[in-house]
C-alpha cells in the first residue's frame, strides 16, 4: 500500500510530527461505545398484538371506543416511548464523554507508539547505512573493508578459497608429526605416549603461529596501543626462540648414532656440517612458521564478523520495526476511529429518535391489529384504520 498522510478533521486531531506518514488501515478493533440499545421491535410488537386481542377479548376496549378515537393504551405506550427518549438522551451523554475520555487516552497512547516507531526506524536507517557502507570487498589489509566471502554470503567461495589452504596447514601437520615423533623418540619407552607429545608439539607448532597471524590482521586492521604491539613482538621473539629450541632437538636427533636390529650404523647426518644442518632446519622451521602465520592473517578478517553482526542487527531491528510501525497504525485508526464515533454523536442520536419513533408507532398498530382480531368486527377495522392514518399524519 502507498503510504499516504492521515487526513485529519475537525474534532479528530491527532498528535502529528513533521514529515510523519503512515499508512491507512482498516482498524483491527474499531472503537465501540454505544451504551444504549433498542427494544426488541418484534418481540414487543408480538407482545402488543397478543394484548389487544386480550383487551378485546375481556371488554377493556371496544368498537365505540374507537369511534372516539381515544385508546387508553395507547398513553401507556407514550409514556413508554417518553422513558426511552430520555434513557437515550441520558446513554448519549454518557457515549460522548467516554469516548471523549478514550480519545485523550488514545492520543498519549499514539504519541507513545510514534515515537516508538520513530526511533526503531531511525536505529534501522542508522544501520542501513553502516551496512552499506561495510559492504564494499577488502582491497588491502587495514582498510577496514570485509572480503568478498562474507559480502556475498555465500559458502562454496569460502569453501574454494581456504580448503586449499586448509589442505597446506594439513600437510604440514601431517610431515611435522613424524618428524618430531623421531625426535621425541628417546624420551621414553612408550610408544603411544611419544606419538600424542609428537602429535601435540605438531600442532601448537602450527596452530600458535596460525592464531599469532590471526591476532597480526585484527592489529592490523583496528590498530592498537604500544603494549598491544609490544606484546605482538615479545610473542614473536618467544616463538623464534622455541624455533631454536626444536631446530637444535632435530639437529641432535640426526647427529645421534642410528640403531638398527641392535647396531649402531652411523649418525643419519654422516658427513655433513652441523652449521649447514642447523641452517637448514631453521630456515624450515622458520618457513612453516611463516606459511602457517600468514595463511592465519589471509584467513581472518574481523571486518566479516563485525559485517554478519550488523546484517544479523539489522535484520532485527528491521522486524522491530515492523511491529513498531504495525501497532502506531493500529492505534492511529482506532484514534480515527474514536474520532468518527464522536463525529457521528448527534446523527446517531437523530437516527435513535426516528427508529424510536418508528418503533413504537409500529406498536401501536400492532395492538391495534390484536384489538380487531380479537373483536371481529368490520366496522371496528375501518376505526382502526382511520386512528391509524389521523396518527400518522400527525
Amino acid at each position: 500500500m502507498r503510504p499516504i498522510r492521515r487526513n485529519r478533521r475537525a474534532g479528530s486531531r491527532v498528535p502529528d510530527q513533521p514529515g510523519d506518514e503512515v499508512t491507512r488501515i482498516a482498524p483491527a478493533v474499531a472503537y465501540e461505545g454505544d451504551l444504549y440499545r433498542m427494544p426488541d421491535w418484534a418481540q414487543r410488537r408480538r407482545a402488543e398484538r397478543e394484548l389487544g386481542r386480550a383487551h378485546a377479548a375481556d371488554g377493556q376496549i371496544d368498537t365505540l371506543t374507537l369511534q372516539t378515537g381515544g385508546v387508553p393504551r395507547f398513553h401507556e405506550l407514550e409514556d413508554e416511548r417518553l422513558a426511552e427518549l430520555a434513557a437515550i438522551e441520558e446513554r448519549t451523554e454518557q457515549e460522548i464523554q467516554r469516548a471523549r475520555a478514550e480519545f485523550e487516552g488514545q492520543k498519549i497512547r499514539l504519541a507513545e507508539s510514534q515515537r516508538t516507531f520513530g526511533e526503531a526506524r531511525q536505529a534501522l536507517d542508522e544501520t542501513r547505512r553502516q551496512v552499506a557502507e561495510l559492504e564494499q570487498p577488502s582491497r588491502r589489509p587495514g582498510d577496514g573493508r570485509p572480503s568478498s566471502i562474507a559480502i556475498s554470503g555465500s559458502r562454496w567461495p569460502v569453501v574454494r578459497r581456504w580448503l586449499p589452504a586448509a589442505l597446506l596447514l594439513l600437510l604440514l601437520l601431517i610431515v611435522e608429526v613424524p618428524i618430531l615423533y623421531q625426535v621425541i623418540l628417546s624420551w621414553g619407552d612408550s610408544v603411544a605416549m611419544t606419538a600424542l607429545l609428537a602429535a601435540g608439539a605438531a600442532l601448537i607448532m602450527l596452530v600458535a603461529p596460525h592464531m599469532y597471524g590471526r591476532a597480526f590482521r585484527s592489529w592490523q586492521e583496528h590498530g592498537s596501543p604500544a603494549k598491544g604491539r609490544w606484546l605482538l613482538v615479545l610473542a614473536a621473539l618467544v616463538w623464534l626462540g622455541l624455533i631454536v629450541a626444536v631446530a637444535v632437538l632435530r639437529r641432535d636427533a640426526l647427529v645421534r648414532p642410528l640403531v638398527v636390529d641392535g647396531e649402531q650404523i652411523g649418525p643419519a647426518s654422516e658427513g655433513v656440517a652441523s652449521l649447514p644442518t642447523m641452517t637448514l632446519l631453521l630456515a624450515l622451521l622458520v618457513a612453516t612458521a611463516l606459511i602457517a602465520a600468514d595463511l592465519g592473517r589471509r584467513m581472518h578478517n574481523p571486518n566479516d564478523r563485525r559485517l554478519w553482526e550488523l546484517r544479523a542487527k539489522r535484520d532485527a531491528e528491521a522486524a522491530a520495526c515492523a511491529a513498531a510501525q504495525a501497532a502506531y497504525q493500529r492505534d492511529a485508526s482506532y484514534a480515527e476511529s474514536i474520532a468518527q464515533y464522536l463525529q457521528g454523536a448527534e446523527r446517531r442520536r437523530d437516527g435513535r429518535l426516528r427508529r424510536l419513533d418508528s418503533g413504537f408507532d409500529s406498536l401501536a398498530t400492532a395492538y391495534l391489529g390484536g384489538v380487531v382480531e380479537g373483536l371481529r368486527d368490520p366496522e371496528a377495522a375501518s376505526w382502526a384504520e382511520r386512528i391509524i392514518a389521523r396518527r400518522r399524519t400527525a
